[in-house]
């Protein structure tokens, strides 16, 4: 990345420099790497309505390893024919990324992972209060399959995860027994907690994460749903505690309002906390776009980082300022992840923005012409109620041109 003496600014990126003070970062426990566990293929295609064929989850996987991701979680085995086939195909690629698979706490599963030939698998298993209820399992029962399940994905060569589903709502001693004795006796090489309804806080999350890391002595994954639109702020919380790895999704989709977004996560670690995650940035829109059309979940165009309008501006004086020095508008330029400037027209706009525009598009102009047009593309935009596009731009000027010449 481009640096300088100061850590909240580079060539492509001005953060705020309280983000550094003493007293913001007291307390902070980061560890020096953060690892990327990429959800999108299982628990992003959880989405309802998104399908994934085998040769689409492919190539996910391939742009994935290209972005730099450190792990993919393939799929779920044991769902069907094709999920097993895409598992096994993406395993067998060669890529840079480990390819982990996802199980319940059931032979039949794990069994699954292993012919899909996988090197790591997660394995879930009820934890919360209320998922327990649902369930029906007492505390007991859970500490028995998760000691027998982990291990008998361990007995099969497999680095092995114990997920804690509705963590977040477990009873803390109980949640601190269960992971010390699937630590302890099954040799879980990690343990998530998750936070499966995104229901706590930054803050919560965090002392969890804090007191699940002085119970075991393995590494710490946090995995953080978005129901209250925490997602990134809890998983950055977990990884302050000490947690090793951050599990994410492309664009954050997933269940009901998502997973926590692989590119806010990433990009809040490496620009607002300078936390070495080591993505190609670059990439991150090209990666969105291919999630978005494979699974027909179209994003906002306000969506952090990847959307379409997120470097997009209306307002004339904006423009103005903008057009001077771009990172007096904006904490990082769009480059630095793959995506781009533009103004839109419309009622808002000023005579700077149709001289940018007109300059993106190639058009000659005149300084005489500028204010006549943005008052034109005012009319019009408050006409229709909605934006003037460039083609109706260019017809405009030409009409002014006519009108002139008469």
């Amino acid at each position: 990345m481009e640096g300088s003496d100061a850590p909240w600014r580079g060539d492509k990126w001005w953060v705020s420099p309280y983000n550094f003070s003493e007293e913001a970062r007291n307390g902070l426990n980061f560890p020096e790497q953060v690892y990327i566990h990429d959800v999108t293929l299982r628990d992003g295609e959880q989405t309802p309505g998104v399908v994934l064929r085998s040769e689409e989850k492919l190539a996910i996987a391939r742009e994935l390893d290209a972005v730099g991701v450190h792990r993919i979680e393939a799929g779920m085995p044991v769902v069907s024919k094709d999920d097993f086939n895409a598992v096994k195909s993406i395993a067998r690629e060669g890529l840079k990324a480990k390819v982990f698979a996802f199980a319940r706490l059931v032979k039949e599963d794990i069994d699954a992972a292993v012919e899909a030939e996988v090197s790591g698998i997660i394995v879930e298993g009820p934890v919360g209060v209320p998922k327990l209820m649902q369930f029906g399992w007492s505390g007991d029962a859970v500490v028995e399959k998760a000691v027998s399940g982990v291990e008998y994905a361990k007995q099969h060569g497999l680095y092995t995860v114990f997920f804690g589903v509705d963590g977040t709502r477990a009873d803390l001693n109980f949640l601190k027994n269960l992971y010390q004795t699937v630590v302890r006796e099954a040799k879980a090489d990690a343990i998530a907690v998750v936070d499966t309804f995104g229901c706590a806080t930054p803050e919560g999350f965090r002392y969890l994460v804090g007191e699940i890391r002085k119970t075991v002595d393995v590494p710490i994954e946090v995995h953080c749903h978005n129901d209250f639109g925490l997602g990134t702020a809890c998983s950055v919380a977990g990884l302050s505690a000490g947690a090793e790895v951050v599990h994410v999704s492309v664009n954050g989709i997933g269940e009901r309002a998502g997973n926590a977004a692989l590119e806010e996560v990433s990009l809040t670690l490496e620009l607002l906390y300078r936390v070495r995650v080591g993505l190609n940035y670059q990439k991150l829109v090209q990666l969105s776009k291919l999630v978005e059309r494979l699974t027909g979940f179209t994003m906002p165009p306000n969506k952090p980082v990847v959307g379409d309008r997120v470097f997009t501006r209306e307002s004339g004086i904006s423009v103005a300022g903008w057009m001077k020095y771009h990172l007096g508008s904006e904490a990082y330029l769009p480059e630095f992840v793959g995506n781009k400037h533009d103004v839109l027209l419309g009622k808002k706009s000023g005579r700077h923005s149709i001289e940018w525009k007109l300059k993106q598009l190639g058009v000659e102009y005149s300084q005489e012409e500028l204010q006549p047009l943005a008052d034109k593309v005012k009319e019009l935009s408050i006409q229709r109620k909605g934006p003037v596009s460039e083609q109706e731009l260019v017809a405009i000027l030409k009409e002014l041109r006519v009108a002139k010449a008469r």
